[in-house]
C-alpha cells in the first residue's frame, strides 16, 4: 500500500490535469487513534500488549489506523532505538492479528531536532513498510516562515521517496506561528521539492486557518486529519464540500465509538442532511469527549489513556517515560470512577 499511496500523491500534484474530479487521498478517510506506548515495570517501552490494543482499537473503537510515536504516544521522550523498536512492533502486531495496511494503517512521527536523526529513522520506516511518516516543525531551532519550514520537511521526507508524507501541525507544543495554510502554499509552489507530501495532521484551535485549507484544496489532494477532538464538530462542517472525513483523536483509544458516532451523525460529507436530532445527538456526544478530556487533563491525557487501558484489560501497565509524572494510587483511583465510565457512554 505505500506504493500506491505514494503514486497517488504524486498523480496529484499541482499542474496535473483537472479534467476529472481526483478521488481523495486513502489517508483521508482513516479514523486514527493517537496510540499510547506502553511501558514495563522496568521502565522499557514493551511491544506485549500491541497485538490486543491493535484489535480493541479496530473492533471496539471504530479505528481504521494507528498514529505512533506522536505527543500521546511520548515519541518524543524516546530513543531513537526506542522508536524503531515501537515502529517494528507495531508492524510485526498487525500481521499478527490479521490486517493489513488496507484495514488499518500505521503512521510514524519519524522527526528529531537532529535533521540526519529524522532522516535516518524516515528511511527506517520505508525499509520497514509504513503506511506513512509525519513530521513536525523544529522546536529549538525554530523556522520563521514557511519557507524554512518546507526546507526542513523537504530534507526528512527525501530519505523515504517512496512513502506518503504528512506535516504534523502543532504550533501550542512546537512554537511555530507559521499557518498550515502558508505551509501548504510553499510545498505546492514546487512540487518536486516535497514529492511525497499528501497532508496534515491539524492539531490547532486556528479555524480560520482549517477554513483556507480547505477552500485552497479545491482539488481534494490533501489527507486533512484533525488532530484535536475539541474541534471535530467545526471540522465536520469545513467538510460538506469535500468527499472525505478523517481524524487523529487521542481519545479514540476508548472514545472511537463515540468520535465515529460523532462523525456519522453529523457530516454532510458522507449524508445529504443533518437533522436536528442528529446535531443535537452529535452535540451531547461531543460534550462528552471534553468532558473526558478535562478530566484527563487533571492527571495528563497519556496517563489517563493508559490507565483506561490498563481497565479495559488491553495494556498491563500504565507506566510513563521520563520526564512524564507517574500516576498515583490516589489518581488512579478517581480515573476508575469517576472517568473510565465514560468510556462506556454513547454506545
Amino acid at each position: 500500500m505505500t506504493k500506491r499511496l505514494a503514486d497517488d500523491a504524486a498523480t496529484g500534484a499541482p499542474g496535473a490535469s483537472k479534467s476529472a474530479k481526483k478521488a481523495c487521498h486513502p489517508l483521508a478517510t482513516r479514523r486514527f487513534a493517537a496510540v499510547v506506548t506502553e511501558v514495563d515495570e522496568s521502565g522499557n517501552v514493551t511491544m506485549r500488549s500491541t497485538a490486543s490494543y491493535i484489535r480493541y482499537l479496530h473492533e471496539q473503537q471504530n479505528c481504521t489506523a494507528a498514529f505512533i510515536c506522536g505527543t500521546s504516544g511520548e515519541g518524543m521522550s524516546m530513543t531513537a532505538e526506542e522508536r524503531k523498536a515501537v515502529t517494528l512492533g507495531w508492524l510485526a502486531a498487525r500481521a499478527k492479528v490479521g490486517l493489513s495496511s488496507e484495514t488499518f494503517a500505521i503512521v510514524v512521527v519519524v522527526g528529531f531536532e537532529s535533521i540526519k536523526a529524522s532522516r535516518e529513522q524516515a528511511a527506517l520506516c520505508e525499509q520497514a513498510g509504513v503506511d506513512g511518516i509525519v513530521v513536525m516543525a523544529p522546536t529549538f531551532n525554530k523556522p520563521n516562515n514557511a519557507v524554512e519550514v518546507v526546507d526542513f520537511l523537504a530534507d526528512v521526507a527525501s530519505a523515504a521517496p517512496r512513502t506518503p508524507f504528512l506535516y504534523y501541525h502543532f504550533p501550542e507544543k512546537t512554537g511555530c506561528s507559521v499557518p498550515a495554510h502558508s505551509v501548504v502554499q510553499e510545498a505546492w509552489s514546487s512540487p518536486s521539492r516535497l514529492p511525497t507530501f499528501v497532508g496534515l495532521k491539524f492539531s490547532s484551535l486556528d479555524m480560520m486557518d482549517y477554513g483556507f485549507l480547505c477552500n485552497m484544496d479545491t482539488e481534494q489532494k490533501l489527507a486533512l486529519l484533525a488532530g484535536h477532538e475539541a474541534i471535530i464538530l467545526s471540522v465536520i462542517n469545513f467538510h460538506a464540500q469535500r468527499d472525505a472525513l478523517g481524524f487523529v483523536g487521542v481519545t479514540a483509544s476508548v472514545l472511537g465509538h463515540v468520535l465515529h458516532r460523532i462523525n456519522d451523525l453529523a457530516g454532510l460529507h458522507n449524508k445529504e442532511a443533518v437533522s436536528q436530532a442528529d446535531m443535537q445527538t452529535a452535540c451531547k456526544l461531543h460534550a462528552l469527549v471534553l468532558t473526558f478530556m478535562k478530566r484527563g487533563s487533571e492527571f495528563g491525557w497519556a496517563q489517563t489513556i493508559k490507565h483506561c487501558l490498563v481497565l479495559a484489560g488491553v495494556l498491563q501497565s500504565d507506566r510513563m517515560l521520563a520526564p512524564l509524572k507517574q500516576l498515583t494510587d490516589e489518581q488512579r483511583s478517581i480515573i476508575a470512577t469517576e472517568i473510565f465510565p465514560m468510556t462506556k457512554k454513547g454506545v
